[in-house]
């Protein structure tokens, strides 16, 4: 059983369009129409990774996030190259943020769940808000120390 459609839950449209959408085991990937079968190779990723599903429920990947345009994801957070909080979400710290700061385009969007953070419209990678904390998401080989 596949989890939630992932372009209604965390995208406005979805930008693989023109692809095929793979799913190996948990994981799920925008492979180009036309792609021979992969049977017997050896293949570590068959096209975009977008992200993978546990407990029903999909966490998008840091590839889909630097894929997107900011205008592409329903929930958003744009923070500014001299806000503190950037540098802070890069380090991977969690962050305070209000929920007038959570941009969320479309009706009925719930402001929980994950969140593009862009740093001056660039973005950068994921965070989950929940209750004016936005809970990083950012890889941790990726951190600044």
């Amino acid at each position: 059983m596949r989890p939630l459609c992932l372009s209604a839950e965390q995208l406005t449209a979805p930008p693989w369009a023109g692809a095929e959408l793979v799913w190996r085991s948990e994981h799920a990937y925008a492979a180009p129409q036309g792609l021979p079968p992969l049977d017997g190779i050896r293949v570590i990723r068959p096209g975009w990774y977008l992200g993978g599903a546990a407990k029903q429920r999909f966490a998008p990947s840091q590839a889909l996030a630097l894929g997107l345009r900011a205008a592409e994801a329903r929930r958003r957070v744009m923070l500014t190259v001299g806000d503190s909080r950037a540098v802070r979400y890069l380090k991977g710290e969690t962050l305070e943020l209000a929920p007038d700061e959570l941009h969320a385009e479309g009706d009925g969007v719930q402001p929980k769940g994950f969140c593009l953070v862009c740093i001056d419209g660039f973005p950068v990678g994921w965070g989950k808000w929940q209750d004016g904390i936005l809970k990083n998401e950012y890889p941790p080989g990726w951190r600044w120390t």
